[in-house]
């Protein structure tokens, strides 16, 4: 991210938004062990910036073997999954260049990967180890999501798992 930030060509700051494992990792919520394929940018800010961003990360690709994808912007389409006031909770991870990247905060990743449910989220939210006020915010946050297009057989299925969730007293 640090390279990211010495190539990028803008001609103003731009604002990145990371989410799921890396967000974990830099923020030390994950184990320094823990191993993600890549690193998902849910948010640019100016959006406009965005291309730029992606043809520096292709650069730094290149020079450090990194696959193709290591950057990835796909997470977007899904950027009404973003629980509301993340703004205000985000995680400033670093200043390089005129980059500045956020990660979401940890009510945020436990929310987003209860949403997401894959197997690798699971395995992330027993690293979490979750305790009850971020199950409540987590239900708080699914409460929301019809109203904004997500499929209710989605919500259920976040609802089952957030109720199967071993919770515990401390981080």
């Amino acid at each position: 991210l640090k390279r990211l930030g010495e190539l990028v060509e803008y001609h103003t700051e731009i604002e990145l938004l990371i989410v799921g494992g890396v967000a974990g990792m830099i923020t030390g919520l994950f184990d320094p062990k823990h191993v993600t394929g890549d690193c998902d940018v849910m948010n640019y800010a100016p959006a406009e910036a965005m291309a730029a961003v992606e043809l520096a990360a292709e650069q730094v690709g290149e020079e450090l073997g990194l696959p193709s994808n290591w950057l990835n912007s796909d997470v977007q389409i899904r950027v009404d999954a973003l629980p509301s006031g993340w703004q205000q909770r985000k995680v400033l991870i670093g200043e390089h260049g005129i980059l500045r990247m956020y990660a979401v905060s940890r009510p945020d990743l436990i929310a987003m990967k209860v949403l997401a449910g894959r197997d690798q989220d699971l395995e992330d939210l027993e690293e979490l180890r979750v305790r009850e006020d971020e199950v409540d915010f987590a239900r708080t946050y699914l409460g929301t999501l019809q109203a904004q297009g997500t499929p209710q057989e989605q919500i259920d299925d976040a609802y089952e798992l957030l109720d199967a969730l071993e919770l515990h007293d401390e981080q």
